[in-house]
């Protein structure tokens, strides 16, 4: 287990999180903008690290034993750029477990990730909830693209980073 400040992640385990894996994959939020498939495609993203986070997994977010979510990364760039997703069970959003957990592992990942340079979010650009959450969290807007039939806001978190030692600055 990874211990955040308030927030744990967890290794995803198909039996023990079969609930919440198949809630997410039923949320049509979800399986159109992460994967058609979510619960094959998380099964391809499960973690074998039990104390570091795993570049290219997911991880299934805890707090005081009640399952909130998944988080995980997607790519990691040679420029050193991670690619963060992370998704809310659906009747937990608007409680600002979104908020807390972009707080979370923000810094973490600052910490903990080799050769990390910036953070990326790929946004929906009709999802205002996440578009808050990101600005909240000071990622800035960067731009949008058209991918798969969806239209999306890249969001950066410069602001947490010192351009010149790409780590952040305290």
């Amino acid at each position: 287990m990874i211990h955040l400040r308030t927030l744990n992640l967890q290794k995803i385990n198909e039996i023990e999180h079969y609930c919440l894996i198949q809630s997410l994959s039923r949320d049509k939020d979800v399986v159109g903008y992460i994967a058609k498939d979510f619960f094959e495609w998380l099964k391809k993203q499960q973690s074998i690290g039990d104390e570091k986070i795993e570049v290219g997994k997911s991880y299934v977010i805890e707090k005081e034993g009640k399952y909130i979510g998944v988080v995980g990364s997607l790519d990691f760039s040679n420029d050193g750029i991670l690619e963060v997703w992370y998704t809310i069970k659906k009747n937990l959003r608007g409680r600002g477990y979104g908020e807390k957990i972009l707080a979370e592992i923000t810094p973490y990942l600052i910490e903990h990730v080799d050769g990390l340079n910036d953070i990326q979010l790929k946004i929906d650009k009709t999802n205002q909830a996440s578009k808050k959450v990101a600005s909240r969290n000071g990622y800035i807007e960067d731009r949008s693209e058209r991918e798969d039939g969806i239209e999306s806001w890249y969001y950066f978190g410069r602001d947490h980073f010192d351009s010149k030692e790409g780590r952040k600055s305290r």
